[in-house]
């Protein structure tokens, strides 16, 4: 027999069985019906339905929840709140004192009496319930771990009494948890697996399409597609970016059902944020208040379509730039879309971005290759016609080759070149084919006469009548279909036009008709200005020979001048012995006779004598005029190529004092002292006389030119011109000095250019040392050179190759 303490003793452990055993049945009712929620694929939502049906079951509890924490965000979601009988759905909410303890703690919070205090103690403030619910007086808080760390909880509450829970619910609620941890955990992995699949399931199949897909409007219609039939959605947009111009433009929206085309817009303040934040916009609830809190703005609608309850907007990335949104819209509910939503919204928007990207860069390369074949015509055919324009320099043939190579190339009905002279405002037809009328005409109203004064192409390829009118211009010559000109550009202005035209087809010429002919006008114009400017050139070329014919003579008679001055004072000394001693002579003669008349013949022999002595005189001096003379003469008549052996020094003296006489002769006043230094030992050097006569004459002209500058200003300058002759083993050379200012060395080089002179206008001409440097360099083979010091004097050296005749 068993005694009393042995049947308590069996009692309480057939209790603790008992309890033992129910609570076993609990966990596994509550793993069943969590392995069942999983079976059936009802998704979370349905397993922590479930879940919490079974936990209301087994408890004497008002309230049973079931809380998820998003660490990230710090709030906690309500998977399952159960109150009085009716499943409320509570919006998430920021973590409070409590729950942040029990995070922290990791283990169960129990507060059954004095709630509202011992909840103001944690977390500092009084305590609050959930909205649309009632403040507990007890309530049990058990946490949910994974990997230790708490990612939910499970709660019951009494709402009507305190101590409603003893330590065997405790142990039990406790026990439950940590059961359903690894069921909902599996649940939750079962669930996303299957969103994964699921998602990678559109994905696939939208990026199979995007693969053989490589127009950009496909693209967005083939994305566009498919996430109207994914997502609750009444309203799918996707929309690109513009940013250089900062527009919106609209690729594909659909609300509806129904398809709408709407125009770009100015990028407004909420996509700015969706470009410079690069994160999903996601308006939830009172979306117009959301809209204003993040823009400042009231949200306007798109006409034609309705405000939204709901709107997710996510960024399609491309590196570093948004190129433009993908956006669903609820215009029923709010809270429309789920995170699983945007997780497969934005995968779909990277892919379409990809997409669009390879299609564009396919289609960019298509349309380079296109158009590098395009140029690459093009530019065989500007180059053949370049060459050729380039080759041609006469006007006329000029013109003919262009309108024959653009009936070629274009294969036109009509071709006509026209040109339009400003001064007798005439429009000239200098190349016409395929029109019968080429005559000039006054310059009208025409659409010849359109295309120059508005400066722009003009490409007709339908409706010519109704083109005629549009541009209100007069028709002139054969009806055609299709036209095509271009103005003729020379600097800014159009100076004429380039036109073929197709008297059968329309639409005979398109956009590269256009650009071709284009690049072959901008030739033209330039070959055109190059063809009137060489026959100017050769005009002007022609005139500057005669010019320069006319400058050498003026320089030859400007020498000859200082010449004739000299020289007249030279002949002058000979004439003054001539008419001297034939006056002598003539007296001579009447003394003779008398002497005669006397019979006294030896006095009229001596005075013979005399007349013969003077005759001798007469005939010296008049050869030495005759030298004179034959001289100037020599000098003014043109000079040959033939050299002749010179007497070098006596040349040189000759014009020293010719030169210096002919200063004399203008000016009274002038005087210098002459140097003279001649090598005997030259003897006579083959040269042209008459050549190097002016250059030597120029030199000391110059010279005393220098001299009498410097007099003019220092009355108390004593000008010295010299001139000296050398004779070396291979040349001779001749110096002529003088003690002027000398030359400035930044003129220095430039004294032998033709028509450069430091002398005033009218004073000179430019030509004197550059013909006395080709005289010196070109006609005999020598060298000309200058040594100057500023305000110490200059002197010019001939170096003549020593070719000597003695």
């Amino acid at each position: 027999m068993n005694t009393k303490d042995e049947i308590n003793k069996e009692e309480t452990n057939l209790n603790s069985l008992a309890y033992q055993l129910k609570q076993r049945e609990a966990e596994l009712s509550l793993l069943n019906s969590i392995q069942d929620a999983i079976n059936k694929e009802i998704g979370m939502q349905g397993v922590y339905d479930m879940v919490g049906d079974n936990i209301r079951n087994l408890f004497d509890a008002q309230v049973v929840g079931i809380y998820t924490i998003d660490h990230d965000k710090q709030m906690e979601i309500f998977n399952f709140l159960y109150e009085d009988g009716e499943l409320i759905r509570p919006k998430p909410r920021k973590l409070d004192a409590v729950r942040k303890l029990l995070i922290d703690g990791k283990k169960l919070i129990l507060i059954d009496q004095n709630l509202p205090t011992k909840v103001a103690e944690i977390a500092g403030k009084p305590a609050q319930a959930v909205p649309g619910t009632r403040l507990p007086k007890s309530i049990l808080l058990v946490p949910m771990m994974v990997r230790n760390t708490v990612f939910g909880y499970v709660s019951i509450q009494n709402l009507d009494r305190e101590l409603a829970f003893s330590p065997t619910d405790i142990k039990l609620l406790e026990s439950i948890a940590n059961s359903m941890v690894n069921g909902l955990e599996n649940a939750r992995l079962f669930n996303e697996a299957e969103q994964r699949n699921a998602e990678l399931a559109v994905i696939n199949s939208v990026q199979e399409g995007l693969v053989a897909e490589m127009d950009m409007q496909g693209i967005y219609d083939l994305v566009g597609d498919k996430i109207r039939d994914l997502f609750d959605a009444q309203v799918v947009a996707i929309s690109t970016f513009d940013h250089k111009d900062k527009l919106e433009e609209f690729n594909y929206v659909f609300e509806d059902g129904e398809r709408f085309n709407i125009n770009s817009r100015p990028i407004d303040i909420l996509r700015q944020k969706i470009i410079d934040s690069k994160e999903f916009i996601y308006l939830n609830e009172n979306v117009d208040a959301m809209w204003t809190k993040i823009t400042g703005e009231v949200p306007t609608v798109i006409p034609g379509t309705q405000f939204t309850k709901s709107a997710l907007y996510v960024p399609m990335i491309m590196g570093k730039e948004v190129r433009g949104y993908v956006s669903l819209q609820n215009v029923e509910s709010e809270n429309a879309f789920s995170e699983p939503d945007i997780r497969l919204l934005n995968t779909l928007a990277n892919s379409m971005t990809v997409a669009l990207e390879n299609a564009r860069l396919f289609n960019e390369t298509t349309r380079l290759l296109e158009e590098t074949k395009q140029r690459a015509t093009e530019l065989q055919t500007v180059n053949k016609i370049s060459h050729a324009l380039v080759a041609q320099l006469d006007l006329k043939s000029l013109i003919k080759l262009i309108g024959d190579q653009m009936l070629q190339t274009f294969n036109a009905d009509v071709v006509y070149l026209a040109l339009h002279d400003k001064k007798a405002n005439m429009l000239h037809f200098p190349y016409m084919y395929g029109e019968d009328d080429a005559k000039s005409r006054e310059f009208g109203n025409g659409i010849t006469e359109k295309i120059i004064i508005n400066n722009e192409p003009l490409l007709i390829n339908k409706d010519m009548e109704k083109a005629y009118e549009e541009i209100d211009a007069d028709k002139k010559g054969k009806w055609v279909q299709s036209y095509l000109g271009v103005p003729i550009v020379t600097g800014n202005t159009a100076t004429g036009v380039i036109s073929v035209q197709s008297t059968e087809k329309e639409n005979r010429f398109n956009e590269y008709d256009l650009r071709l002919l284009k690049t072959i006008a901008a030739n033209v114009g330039v070959a055109i200005q190059n063809a009137e400017a060489y026959e100017k050139l050769q005009i002007a070329l022609n005139d500057l020979k005669s010019a320069q014919e006319q400058l050498i003579q003026v320089e030859k008679m400007a020498s000859l001048g200082e010449l004739t001055a000299g020289i007249a004072h030279e002949i002058q000394n000979p004439l003054n012995f001539v008419n001297n001693f034939s006056e002598v002579s003539n007296e001579l003669i009447d003394e003779m006779n008398e002497e005669l008349d006397k019979g006294d013949l030896e006095e009229a022999k001596c005075i013979a004598t005399d007349i013969k002595q003077n005759l001798k005189k007469i005939n010296h001096h008049g050869k030495r005029a005759e030298g004179i003379v034959k001289g100037m003469l020599q000098h003014s008549r043109k000079s040959t190529v033939e050299k002749e052996p010179t007497d070098i020094n006596k040349l040189a003296d000759e014009y020293l004092r010719l030169a210096y006489h002919g200063l004399r002769a203008k000016d009274k006043s002038f005087n210098a002292e002459l140097v003279t230094d001649f090598d005997e030992g030259i003897g006579k050097v083959n040269s042209i006389p008459q050549d190097m006569g002016r250059v030597i004459l120029n030199l000391i002209t110059n010279a005393f030119y220098a001299v009498n500058e410097k007099k003019q200003k220092d009355v108390n300058f004593n000008p010295i011109v010299s001139v000296s002759t050398k004779k070396n083993d291979d040349h001779i050379t001749i110096h002529v000095s003088d003690n002027g200012n000398g030359i400035p060395e930044k003129v220095k080089e430039k004294i032998f250019q033709p028509f450069f002179t430091t002398k005033p206008t009218g004073e000179g001409t430019g030509l004197g040392l550059s013909m006395s440097y080709d005289i010196v360099t070109k006609g005999h083979g020598g060298k000309l050179m200058v040594e100057t010091t500023e305000n110490k004097g200059t002197t010019f050296i001939i170096e003549l190759p020593n070719a000597t005749n003695n």
